[in-house]
């Protein structure tokens, strides 16, 4: 029954989308939704793109080539994949979008694959970072990031600068599993030695118990991953109220040292080291554009993290899609085209992989220190160019 429901509703979105075709053939307006949480433990993540894009739409203005592009939001909360879903095909059904995009989590782009395949729509991902994510359909392309991509470097860098021991916690998902491979891979060929391991369900709160395991590893250093937000904040936090630095336990880890965090921990984190695409305090020319927008489209001094770059970047690949193709493009026609693109991006040049459509970009690794008065990430090493190294590893993995 509930496999004829879903073919029930997969015919109804390609029946719409026909005729949505026919009915906006001669529309200038081109519609672009976007999934991501306003609501829960994530909902920054949200915040953070929605600001990012009025920004980019408020210095570029609304329209390409006389076409209008609209952006239209949808809230799917805390991680409810199956709502993510219902949101897709009300997006395509409904609204007619020509775009999707957003996905803070891996199930909740997951959720759409089948939808957009067969409705032919192309989807943009802004944060959703496992790696298999793409070739689960030919509509997805990636302008955020992978877990495997942006740990790579940290487990080498770990070994040369004296970390021989370590402790692994990760959020038992699929990013954070990709995460603690990815730095075990790079750590042990170092000469590094794991220690110990915890994966966490997402839905934990309360990190005591896990770093007093670490603690009572004695490791030189633990790395962490969380999804950005509540859960983040509180594994940071407990890492200092578990007294693992004052041991001398080095903290290692992600985006969980993001700059719009780094003021829920103040000199507590000063030290700690982590890998990234984007350190929000480079001084590159788009950086510096960047934040410029986003201070005069907030009116305060908005602080971006790595969704919203990825939604900034999102608008740059809608709109020179839009200024190539017109108002009309298909699914296939819009991805062959994006994937085509290079970037210059406030975090630095990026491009896709034609045969994944997932991004190509740098990674850094950052230390926090304090710089004029104020807690920063400051870059320390650059490895520049970076595929997707599980796909290299797993070429046949679907």
């Amino acid at each position: 029954m509930k496999r004829v429901l879903a073919a029930t509703t997969i015919a109804a979105v390609m029946f719409s989308v026909s005729a949505a075709s026919l009915s906006s053939a001669h529309a200038d307006v081109v519609k672009f939704g976007i999934i991501m949480p306003f609501s829960g433990p994530f909902a920054v993540l949200g915040k953070q793109a929605k600001e990012a894009v009025e920004a980019f739409q408020k210095l570029n203005g609304k329209t390409v080539n006389g076409h209008e592009v609209q952006v239209i939001w949808r809230d799917e909360g805390a991680g409810d994949a199956a709502k993510t879903r219902q949101f897709a095909e009300e997006l395509i059904l409904r609204e007619k979008v020509n775009v999707l995009g957003g996905f803070a989590l891996t199930p909740d782009a997951l959720a759409v694959a089948e939808v957009i395949s067969e409705a032919q729509t192309p989807t943009v991902i802004l944060n959703a970072a496992t790696s298999i994510i793409p070739r689960k359909s030919p509509y997805f392309i990636r302008v955020s990031m992978t877990a495997a991509q942006y740990i790579s470097p940290l487990g080498g860098w770990a070994t040369k600068n004296g970390v021989k021991t370590a402790y692994t916690m990760v959020s038992d998902y699929g990013p954070g599993i990709d995460m603690e491979g990815e730095f075990t891979s790079s750590f042990e060929k170092g000469g590094g030695k794991v220690v110990g391991k915890d994966r966490v369900p997402l839905n934990v709160t309360d990190f005591a118990p896990y770093m007093e395991r670490a603690l009572q590893s004695k490791a030189d250093a633990l790395f962490i991953f969380a999804p950005g937000g509540a859960p983040s904040v509180a594994m940071v936090r407990e890492f200092e109220r578990r007294g693992l630095k004052q041991a001398g336990m080095k903290l290692m880890g992600s985006g969980e040292m993001q700059e719009i965090f780094l003021p829920s921990f103040g000199d507590s984190v000063l030290g700690a080291i982590s890998s990234n695409h984007y350190t929000e305090s480079n001084q590159r020319p788009e950086n510096i554009a960047f934040r410029k927008a986003l201070n005069e489209s907030t009116g305060r001094e908005a602080v971006p993290d790595i969704v919203a770059v990825a939604a900034w970047d999102g608008m740059q690949l809608v709109y020179e899609t839009v200024k190539s193709l017109g108002p009309k493009f298909t699914g296939d026609q819009a991805i062959d085209f994006m994937k085509k693109q290079t970037i210059n991006s406030p975090r630095g040049p990026i491009s896709f992989d034609p045969k994944e459509r997932d991004i190509i970009q740098n990674v850094y690794v950052r230390e926090v220190r304090k710089v004029d008065g104020k807690v920063i990430n400051v870059d320390i090493a650059t490895v520049e160019q970076v595929r997707d190294p599980w796909k290299d590893n797993n070429p046949n993995a679907k």
